[in-house]
């Protein structure tokens, strides 16, 4: 028995060649451009979103603001304060192979006993209500810290114990790319009356080197100081006549702070030498 011839194969036709849709190429194209303009303009306008993308050269004069801005919120007539030179730290990381620098400035304030919080709760109402400032306090509310933000990613912080009698407010850039040259205090030419008074009491000639800000109200705060003085055997006694009619906030073995109307004077000594500084307000 003979089986049948197998069918011939016949392959299937070729599949039906769509014209392509120019259009939608169009649509996808223009859209890629859009989404490129609108980055462009995100580069040019849009503000950082974290401090890497702000260098430091561009940071600083927002530090030097803030800085003012703290000096104006920080001095009273119930305290001594001081303010700090620019501080660079070359050493922080903006990424674990990339190294940054962090720029601050301290202003240091001196209280009475049991004063610390009062103070710090009238410098945050002080301060820009722009900078949002905060204070918090652990459960025990044996220590606060105050928060703000001075804007382009420069903060203010100070953390106060209860029994502290001198804390610092720290403002500070945080860690970025690029540089800055250092800014040491330079000469004083007109230094503060009681500066020179205290300067003299200790043997010295007057002549001090300062740091500088400008208030808000664009007149200039300066700590004048002087260090390397001899030191007296009796700090306070050396002090005497200088402090007569003075607001004196500490009076102690070896640290004098007080106010000379509106001049914050600190005195202090240890390992044989003395250290005097003043510092006008912005008031």
């Amino acid at each position: 028995m003979s089986l049948p011839a197998p069918a011939a194969y016949a392959p299937p036709p070729p599949p039906e060649r769509r014209p392509t849709r120019w259009w939608l190429v169009a649509i996808v194209a223009a859209w890629a451009l859009v989404l490129a303009g609108l980055a462009v303009w995100s580069v040019r306008n849009d503000p950082p979103t974290v401090p890497e993308q702000r260098d430091l050269g561009q940071a600083l004069p927002v530090l030097h603001r803030t800085a003012g801005a703290v000096v104006a919120a920080a001095d009273g007539p119930d305290r001594v304060i001081a303010i700090g030179a620019v501080t660079l730290d070359r050493a922080c990381a903006l990424t674990p192979v990339r190294d940054g620098v962090e720029a601050a400035q301290e202003v240091t304030v001196r209280v009475r006993p049991d004063e610390a919080f009062g103070v710090l709760d009238s410098i945050a109402r002080a301060l820009p209500r722009a900078y949002r400032p905060a204070i918090r306090h652990n459960v025990e509310d044996t220590r606060q810290v105050l928060r703000a933000d001075a804007g382009e990613f420069v903060g203010v912080e100070a953390e106060v114990d209860a029994a502290a009698t001198s804390f610092a407010l720290r403002i500070s850039t945080g860690c970025r790319p690029g540089s800055a040259p250092e800014e040491p205090p330079g000469p004083v030419a007109q230094p503060p009356a009681a500066f020179v008074a205290a300067s003299r009491a200790l043997g010295g000639s007057g002549t001090a080197t300062g740091v500088s800000v400008t208030c808000p109200d664009g007149r200039t705060a300066t700590t004048a100081t002087a260090g390397d003085l001899a030191a007296p055997k009796d700090l306070g006694r050396a002090l005497r006549d200088v402090v007569a009619g003075a607001l004196v906030i500490q009076a102690e073995p070896h640290a004098w702070a007080y106010r000379a109307g509106e001049v914050s004077v600190l005195v202090s000594d240890g390992d044989g030498t003395a250290r005097v500084s003043a510092t006008t307000s912005c008031r």
